[in-house]
């Protein structure tokens, strides 16, 4: 096995999101529970995080072939996941994952199962995996991977830990997006100079009211977009509750990897003005620092425009105090 982490050689946006830095802490922490739900909009996504989850845990660079981990999936034209014949002999079936999830571990170690498409399991393959989650064999991962949360059973959601993987792993690929980043940046470079004149103080204030307006737009567009090409990801079941907490849930995930990416561009900025002025270690740190304190301020329901107003007029108290003592 590498000396790195699996978890941390996952693609830079995957790896970055705040979902998958919680699983690493977990794992870092061997807090782990027994049941975890990957949820989003791209299975192949969901697919690669589990993948790196039990690569870690089994301590294996090739989790697929180690003998305690285990795979089921829909099968046969309905493509369900079925619970299978009694006796649970019979392969990728809920019943055969339940057998071999009740041996002891070949290794010592873990016991993982990963379950795709976890949505597709019929009534009596559900009500069988959700008494495993219930009373789960010892040392005992089970990892369910869906686009489709709200098709699983209550009880079986209740019971895990819920992450949703960002649609956006690979960044929100918009025109208008990529200038608000230059534009971010350009902010940056001006707040480095002293602001000693009124002039370029209130040039660098109307900035950040300029550049929240445009997030929230770009934001609101990108959860649009979303919700549009996700329209069918409910079942016609699903509750006023389940709509909310469902388009709720795909606005706060694009938000939360925008400000993954305001992080990055933030040290783009430091890197660029390291041309012209020593490295600003300190303004990077105490920047990041209050990006981070909003970011969790935005998890108890602070408004996002409120959140990056806050975050650049702190920004702009650093910069200053740094410029004036460049100046000085």
């Amino acid at each position: 096995m590498t000396e790195t982490p699996h978890i941390d050689q996952l693609p830079a946006a995957l790896r970055d999101s705040r979902p998958v830095q919680v699983i690493r802490a977990a794992i870092q922490s061997q807090r782990l529970a027994h049941g975890i739900l990957l949820h989003g909009e791209q299975l192949e996504h969901l697919d690669t995080v589990a993948s790196a989850i039990a690569a870690d845990l089994l301590k294996s660079d090739d989790p697929e072939r180690h003998p305690d981990f285990f795979t089921l999936r829909p099968a046969k034209k309905a493509r369900q996941i079925r619970i299978g014949e009694r006796g649970g002999n019979e392969p990728n079936t809920m019943r055969k994952l339940m057998h071999d999830l009740q041996q002891s571990s070949r290794e010592s170690g873990y016991k993982i199962a990963v379950v795709h498409e976890a949505d597709r399991m019929n009534d009596a393959a559900a009500n069988a995996f959700l008494k495993t989650l219930e009373e789960p064999p010892r040392q005992t991962m089970l990892i369910l991977l869906t686009t489709r949360p709200y098709d699983l059973l209550d009880t079986i959601r209740s019971r895990c830990f819920n992450f949703r993987i960002p649609m956006h792993a690979e960044g929100l690929q918009d025109e208008g997006w990529r200038d608000w980043k230059q534009d971010y940046r350009s902010w940056i470079a001006r707040l480095s100079q002293p602001m000693s004149q009124r002039s370029n103080r209130t040039a660098a204030i109307c900035g950040i009211y300029g550049l929240v307006a445009r997030f929230e737009q770009h934001l609101g567009q990108a959860t649009q977009a979303a919700l549009k090409s996700e329209k069918n990801a409910l079942p016609e079941s699903a509750t006023d509750d389940e709509r909310i907490a469902f388009e709720t849930g795909i606005r706060k995930g694009i938000r939360n990897q925008l400000f993954i990416e305001i992080e990055q561009e933030t040290r783009k900025a430091c890197i660029e003005l390291s041309h012209q002025i020593p490295f600003p270690a300190d303004c990077l740190t105490r920047s990041i620092e209050q990006l981070e304190r909003v970011a969790g301020l935005l998890e108890v329901h602070l408004k996002e425009e409120a959140a990056l107003e806050y975050f650049m007029l702190q920004s702009l108290r650093i910069w200053s105090v740094h410029a004036e003592r460049l100046s000085a």
